[in-house]
């Protein structure tokens, strides 16, 4: 992701809720909350969770960003304060952004720090990376949750782009390389509900013209040939709740590779119905695999998006980190 790089030691204005304590034991969460994801309804589900976190005897500073790039600046920050629990109070960019202020700041050099834990509080449009947790919606069990359960491994992916000098992003959801891109490139800047997202989809169908790709799994040959996407799939769901990859487990330390051959508009209404429903994988003109690490190159060149966010194009390679962050899970 080819976005500006963020000073570390920046400073961290925040409302306080409890006092400082030692920094690598520090026992309160950063609050990264997006103001503008959701808009009032949401402003008023953010105010419900922050009084549930509240009677659960959570501790937590809130600090809002501004405008783009702010939730990595924010999350580099918290780390170089030695706090390294995240609650994302926004949608699947502002969890993105934040994923990417974490590993940033792990990978600076001479960097010691614990693996950071990173948690959505669903309040966004699509909160793909929330459902594929399993987490609850409800104020009240979420806060529970933050406030007593354990946080379990979770990995995360690392797309490279070589022809941008090895520039790098993080994801932690999925990320793919074709349609979706294509459909997101098009939408606007702030999405209002899944039904303005399909919507788009339908739209774009009847305009898409599938490029070749080549996907490389691993040391496996090279499949070719014209694809209406490839998604390269960490969690389950994307595209506000399609479900895309329904065998994808987040720690197992693999992708779950998912690709849909060319298909015409009439023949592609279907399987867009299928995506949501779950049903995708028993489609003949789709391929399911899993791998480490995977290369994605078209001609002409796409679109990648990661976690809802275009962050670059084709030639693209992927790779799983195992046991990136530390996440709940609602299961």
């Amino acid at each position: 992701m080819n976005d500006p790089v963020f000073p570390v030691d920046a400073a961290l204005p925040a409302s306080r809720h409890t006092a400082r304590t030692a920094p690598l034991l520090d026992p309160r969460w950063v609050v990264i909350r997006n103001p503008a994801a959701g808009r009032s309804r949401r402003r008023r589900a953010w105010r419900a969770f922050e009084r549930a976190l509240q009677r659960a005897g959570v501790q937590f500073d809130v600090h809002a960003t501004q405008g783009p790039g702010d939730g990595v600046r924010l999350a580099q920050a918290a780390t170089a304060e030695g706090l390294h629990r995240v609650l994302v109070a926004g949608g699947d960019g502002s969890v993105h952004e934040a994923l990417n202020g974490l590993m940033r700041a792990r990978d600076a050099p001479g960097a010691s720090a614990p693996v950071p834990t990173l948690v959505p509080v669903p309040l966004g449009t699509g909160n793909d990376w929330a459902r594929s947790l399993r987490l609850p919606r409800d104020p009240d069990r979420l806060a529970e949750l933050i406030a007593h359960a354990a946080p379990r491994p979770h990995d995360a992916g690392l797309i490279t782009f070589r022809s941008r000098g090895d520039d790098r992003c993080w994801f932690v959801n999925v990320a793919g390389a074709g349609f979706d891109a294509h459909v997101l490139a098009r939408l606007p800047a702030r999405t209002p509900s899944r039904v303005a997202y399909l919507a788009g989809a339908l739209r774009e169908l009847g305009r898409y013209r599938s490029p070749r790709f080549s996907v490389v799994t691993d040391d496996a040959p090279a499949r070719a040939g014209r694809l209406l996407l490839a998604l390269v799939a960490n969690g389950r769901y994307c595209g506000h709740r399609m479900h895309v990859a329904p065998c994808a487990v987040v720690d197992d330390g693999r992708f779950d590779v998912v690709t849909i051959d060319e298909v015409g508009l009439l023949r592609a209404l279907p399987r867009l119905a299928a995506l949501y429903a779950g049903t995708v994988l028993r489609d003949p003109l789709v391929r399911h695999t899993t791998a480490v690490r995977v290369r994605i190159d078209s001609d002409p060149s796409v679109g990648v998006e990661a976690d809802g966010q275009l962050v670059g194009m084709t030639p693209a390679e992927f790779t799983v980190v195992r046991g990136a962050i530390l996440a709940l899970r609602g299961d």
